[in-house]
Parts: C-alpha cells; structure tokens; sequence
C-alpha cells in the first residue's frame, strides 16, 4: 500500500465526500465522521491514554472544535450486516493555521498544546498550514487516513503544507514513514518539528 502520505493524500481528493467509508474483506466497515460531543469527551481520554496526560486541555479542544469542525475526525468501524452497532476507534485531530499561526510556527513559538484560537483559520476558510494535532487510529491508519483525506476534500485543503511533531516513538516513525521531513534535519527526535510539503503552487513557503 501507498506509503507517502502526500500521495495518499493526492489520490483520495480525486473522489471526496462527507462521511467516506472503506469495505474490508469480513465485510465490515471502517468511516469517517466529525464527531459528536459525547464523543470528544471520549476522545480526550482516548488522548490522555495513548499520547500523554499532558495533551491539550479539553475546553481547548472544544473550543477548537467549534471554531472549526474540520479539526476533528472520528474513526468508527461496524461489523457486517449490523449498521446501528458502530464503534467509535480513534480519531484525527488538526490545527489549521492561518498567517498569523504560520508565523508563529515559522518563530517557534507556536505551542499545539495550547493554541490560541486568533492562530486558527475559521470553518470555511482555506488554512495557509495545516498541523496534524494528533492522531489515534491503532491498526487502521493505512485505511482511515485517506478517508480523512476525502473528507476534508480538494477544493480547500489541497496543496497546504502539513507539519507535525511527534509525542511517542509510535508516531515519529509513523511520521518518517509518511515522508516527513524534519525542518531543522540534525534533529530528529520527540517534539521536533517536521514538514510535508504542499503539491502545488498555492503551498506556503516552507520554514
């Protein structure tokens, strides 16, 4: 399977849609959603769980959320022939920076634990970055990060810069994996930032 996440990316904006869903051979299935309140609550101890107690309070999230609700993705599976029983798996979260948060991720004063939310593009606007806040989808990542890709779609998110940094081993390899690179390359380690590049000529300038 694809494993660069620019064409991963690239690919899935050629059939976007709101709520995509991917079939896998048992016949159940793995979509995309944004999630409900219940369920934010339920992602922040997913957070607290398998990132670290100190994520980003949950009032911040929130309030992110309702700045923007393509900041936050859940992952849900439901097993064949039982549609009403959907299980909530994970989630992917996103920061989408507008000039003045790109200048401060450029200064390195950008903080993801505790943005603020004059930092964030509002819903319907196109972000000049945007930062992968975090993600938790435990064995589905190579099937649900497309979905996520067809669910934010071409038209606004296409050709954005992507950076991110990693909490946990798990995720800086995952992020090595994706093509990522690092913006200051005699670093490599936990909370360093890294970059993916935009695929067109609206891209940002790089860090």
């Amino acid at each position: 399977m694809e494993s660069n996440l620019r064409k991963i990316i690239h690919l899935a904006h050629n059939s976007e849609r709101r709520e995509p869903r991917f079939q896998l051979p048992d016949g159940s299935v793995i979509f995309v959603r944004q999630p409900s309140d219940e369920e934010i609550d339920h992602l922040y101890e997913l957070s607290k769980t398998e990132i670290s107690d100190s994520v980003a309070p949950l009032d911040l999230v929130k309030a992110v959320y309702k700045h923007n609700t393509d900041s936050i993705w859940g992952v849900y599976y439901t097993r064949a022939n039982s549609p009403e029983n959907v299980r909530f798996i994970g989630y992917y979260a996103f920061l989408h920076l507008n000039d003045v948060g790109r200048l401060a991720l450029e200064k390195g004063t950008f903080d993801p634990v505790e943005p603020t939310l004059e930092q964030l593009a509002p819903e319907g606007e196109r972000p000049i970055v945007v930062y992968i806040w975090a993600i938790v989808a435990k064995k589905v990542a190579r099937v649900a990060t497309p979905l996520v890709a067809k669910a934010l779609g071409k038209d606004r998110y296409g050709g954005v810069p992507i950076y991110t940094s990693a909490a946990t081993l798990g995720g800086l390899n995952t992020i090595k994996s994706y093509g990522f690179v690092n913006v200051q390359p005699s670093k490599m380690g936990l909370g360093d930032l890294f970059r993916l590049d935009g695929d067109g000529p609206e891209a940002a300038p790089a860090a």
